[in-house]
């Protein structure tokens, strides 16, 4: 994954958190929590970032306080959890394996969206990241969602950076992730990302109005919009094979947000 040049100020910026390790962080799982995304323009996060050093703790790794994240998505041949999400419909899985790459750990995780607006998280622990479900992957999906894992295959890379802070006040991380790159799996075409783009992640066990990134964030006029890193990667990397009038306005929204023609072209086609 190519270097991105975020903005300087961030690290410098980062210095300022008290760090917390990935032992203490884990005591805050929120594998079953509330989510709240926004997406922002990369040049605007150090004047995000620097009012929270006092309210929050930044996750700190032997890769310092920038970590890579990759994960590979599997869906079926018709693209099931992606139209999911795509029509809105209440109850929706997305299946991936993750590598927490500065931390050298790897998990296969089912993502259950609920019709309550819950996001619940079930994982186990992998040695790798693969390319073919395993017998305790394929007997996870069984045991904790209607899917048939017989009918899932690799489909998108979805690859980046992540800032992670653990607020001091309440049950909430937030997430910043940016250097975003999507690539269809199995291809030889080169990565597709978009360097202007960040996206904010607040989670939290219930929805609390008093979280300091969230008001941090409507000071900055930031406003929650429903993004998924998986539906954008998609997006991107299948243009002309599946369809996205659903996704329209946000796509016409981030294209604005980022002023990257990208998301716009997207929209329109």
């Amino acid at each position: 994954m190519k270097q991105t040049n975020y903005p300087p100020l961030i690290q410098g910026i980062l210095n300022d958190f008290v760090p917390i390790s990935l032992m203490e962080m884990d005591r805050v799982s929120l594998l079953d929590r509330q989510d709240t995304k926004m997406v922002l323009p990369l040049h605007k996060l150090p004047s995000i970032i620097e009012p929270l050093s006092r309210h929050y703790r930044v996750l700190e790794t032997d890769g310092g306080q920038i970590n890579q994240y990759h994960s590979l998505y599997y869906d079926t041949e018709s693209w099931e959890s992606y139209y999911e999400h795509h029509n809105q419909r209440k109850n929706r899985y997305k299946i991936r394996y993750r590598s927490y790459v500065d931390s050298d750990l790897n998990f296969f995780e089912i993502k259950h969206k609920t019709n309550k607006n819950r996001t619940v998280k079930t994982r186990i622990e992998t040695d790798t990241i693969k390319t073919q479900l395993g017998l305790p992957e394929s007997n996870l999906l069984i045991d904790h969602t209607p899917l048939n894992p017989f009918e899932f295959k690799p489909t998108i890379w979805v690859n980046y950076k992540r800032i992670t802070l653990v607020s001091n006040d309440h049950t909430e991380r937030v997430t910043i992730d940016f250097d975003v790159e999507f690539e269809k799996y199995n291809t030889q075409s080169a990565p597709i990302g978009s360097p202007e783009l960040a996206i904010m992640e607040i989670k939290q066990q219930r929805f609390n109005r008093k979280s300091v990134a969230l008001r941090t964030l409507h000071q900055e006029r930031i406003f929650p919009i429903r993004v998924s890193k998986y539906c954008l990667g998609v997006m991107s990397c299948c243009n002309g094979e599946i369809k996205r009038n659903g996704f329209k306005n946000k796509l016409l929204k981030i294209s604005k947000i980022t002023n990257n023609n990208f998301y716009r072209s997207l929209a329109e086609c």
